[in-house]
């Protein structure tokens, strides 16, 4: 598999007068440690973008997060490729399923059709394939974010919400380079904030300065994690105090809103599955 990445910030946070202009650069240092963009090689015509992820631990057992519709699509596949989004290093490896044992929660197309449809998966990876990924990446402790989430919720501070995760629209197409393809893949820090929340879903609306940069299409987004950043400082000096993966992307609503499954759903409904079915 031949494959290019580069990652793009849709937004200049320099707009904001509560965000100072580097906050974006850290943001996606830190939170790109955890994400991968999942591709499906067809033979002889590159790769396509397939959705995204988030590498996390599951009380010892670590593998990918994603969304129920993006698992389906690939849980009987022999293989997908996966795309990081770190600028040094190797981005782009083989993840052969039959080294690996997915567990969909729920999926299904009709997301519109009702608020409760949960929209989970993980992928287990084995210790070989997770430990060679580890050494380019990180996997998100859930137990270590579920006590950061409930300590943070009490705190008080400036924050933006995060997703991060591919774009097919902003994707090229596939060409000949030599004797392989090269599919050159496209990623997207996109912040906005959470304005919404039923029954452990977020609504998370783009904000409104970056709306003529936003693609028409989200596709490929989902599975990308939602992060809340806390962050301190002024405008001409910011640093980070913490980060918490508080969901993922699941779909585009509209134009300028995303549906996220939430922390809620994550902890009530895939992290139990995931105890009961896949074994350490």
């Amino acid at each position: 598999m031949g494959a290019s990445m580069k990652v793009i910030r849709e937004i200049n946070l320099s707009t904001t007068s509560s965000m100072p202009h580097d906050i974006s650069d850290a943001i996606l240092s830190h939170i790109s440690n955890f994400a991968v963009g999942l591709v499906i090689r067809e033979p002889g015509r590159g790769s396509k973008v397939l959705g995204s992820g988030v590498l996390v631990s599951i009380e010892g057992r670590r593998g990918i997060l994603t969304c129920g519709h993006v698992a389906e699509a690939y849980e009987k596949l022999t293989e997908i490729g996966l795309i990081r989004f770190v600028a040094v290093g190797q981005q782009k490896r083989v993840l052969r399923l039959a080294d690996a044992q997915t567990i969909i929660v729920q999926s299904s197309d009709a997301f519109s059709e009702s608020k409760e449809v949960l929209d989970l998966a993980f992928t287990a990876l084995s210790a070989e394939v997770a430990s060679s990924i580890e050494a380019q990446g990180v996997f998100l402790n859930i137990e270590k974010n579920r006590a950061k989430m409930e300590a943070m919720t009490l705190a008080e501070g400036k924050h933006v919400d995060a997703m991060l995760g591919l774009i097919a629209e902003f994707s090229d197409k596939p060409f000949i380079e030599g004797r392989e393809f090269i599919s050159p893949m496209r990623g997207a820090l996109h912040t906005g904030h959470i304005c919404a929340q039923e029954n452990g879903l977020l609504t998370v609306k783009a904000m409104p300065y970056n709306l003529h940069e936003l693609p028409r299409s989200f596709g490929g987004m989902s599975g990308g994690g939602l992060w809340r950043v806390y962050f301190a400082g002024d405008e001409k000096e910011s640093r980070i105090v913490a980060t918490v993966l508080c969901g993922i992307a699941s779909w585009q609503i509209d134009d300028t809103n995303i549906a996220c499954q939430g922390w809620d759903r994550i902890d009530q409904a895939l992290v139990p599955a995931v105890r009961k079915n896949v074994r350490l």
